[in-house]
């Protein structure tokens, strides 16, 4: 009994130094792990932001469907108006939303302004979030708040049309919103128009080499370095329209120095490119470019539902050619 006794239990745990290799070899192997992580979250996050645009496509199909035309992109309504966003809650399953908007009242888009000179509309839909219009990807607030007044920022826009710069044929085209002397190009040639219903009808170059709406969901850049807001509503809403009158080219707005429209955006440069140019301005230019979070490239919905990637190293002239219904031009592959 007593050999049994002093018979010594010589089981240890881990040395010191055995302890902190092991802890290294796992740092070490998560740090390698993380990037895959991290780019498996930004593949979900690019493909539901896809969904998203794939399903604003549909809506707007049934909404043509329904109404004999798309919605207008634009509108103005004894003062600013409602966007396009505005009749497709019922196509988003969001006709509850709906039918709190006011569509009879002045400035019925704009939500800071309350009756007589506008509307119930930015208190009655303050702090609606809708999933649908914002890209997960993105790193731009979820709201515009101004006197606490808070209205979802959406990451997608409406295609307008596109620029005559580079002498591109574009035929419906009205020079707007001269912001520091730098004036914007704001077009009708595409589908989602300043005070226009386009018929799908009306798209002689095909529905699959048309743009209907693409991503505007991320912070753009000046020369310096500095960051501005482009996205499609900034400083207002997603149901923010128009001031303007009239179809280009022949729009007019109360003052040269006010943004034309909001949640569209007529093609004038790359996508990603700089704020510091004409037609592009944070409150809201008629060129302000696509953007997006996703590496090198942006998302759009063409006009017969199908969702691309467009790369920020896009030939000028497609791109132009996307933005537009009936052009007449052969589309080169892209």
């Amino acid at each position: 009994m007593r050999l049994r006794s002093a018979i010594v239990d010589r089981r240890r745990g881990f040395t010191l130094i055995e302890l902190l290799v092991s802890l290294a070899i796992i740092a070490l192997l998560a740090s390698l792990m993380l990037p895959s992580v991290q780019q498996a979250r930004e593949v979900a996050r690019r493909a539901a932001c896809g969904n998203n645009l794939r399903q604003i496509g549909i809506a707007l199909h049934s909404y043509e469907a329904s109404h004999g035309t798309l919605p207008v992109g634009a509108r103005s309504q004894r003062g600013i108006g409602p966007s396009w966003y505005v009749g497709l809650l019922p196509y988003i399953e969001e006709d509850s939303v709906f039918q709190l908007f006011d569509m009879l009242s002045p400035n019925n888009g704009l939500p800071i302004l309350p009756p007589p000179m506008g509307s119930t509309n930015g208190a009655k839909l303050n702090g609606i979030f809708l999933d649908i219009l914002r890209c997960p990807s993105s790193p731009l607030p979820r709201m515009n708040v101004t006197f606490s007044i808070a209205h979802q920022a959406p990451s997608y826009v409406g295609v307008s049309g596109s620029s005559t710069d580079w002498g591109f044929p574009a035929r419906r085209v009205s020079n707007c919103c001269a912001i520091d002397g730098l004036v914007g190009h704001l077009s009708a040639d595409g589908l989602l128009v300043p005070n226009a219903a386009i018929r799908l009808l009306e798209i002689t170059d095909g529905t699959s080499h048309t743009a209907l709406v693409a991503e505007a969901s991320n912070f753009s850049f000046r020369a310096n370095g500095t960051a501005c807001r482009t996205d499609g509503s900034h400083l207002n809403s997603w149901m923010t329209g128009t001031s303007g009158v009239g179809v280009p080219p022949a729009f007019s707005g109360p003052a040269a120095s006010i943004p034309g429209c909001w949640n569209i955006t007529t093609f004038r440069y790359a996508p990603n490119s700089r704020c510091d140019q004409p037609g592009v301005h944070e409150n809201h230019g008629a060129n302000n470019p696509l953007s997006s979070a996703h590496t090198g490239a942006v998302q759009m919905v063409m006009a017969d539902g199908s969702v691309h990637v467009l790369s920020e190293s896009v030939d000028m002239e497609i791109l132009f050619q996307l933005g537009m219904r009936d052009d007449g031009m052969r589309l080169s592959a892209w």
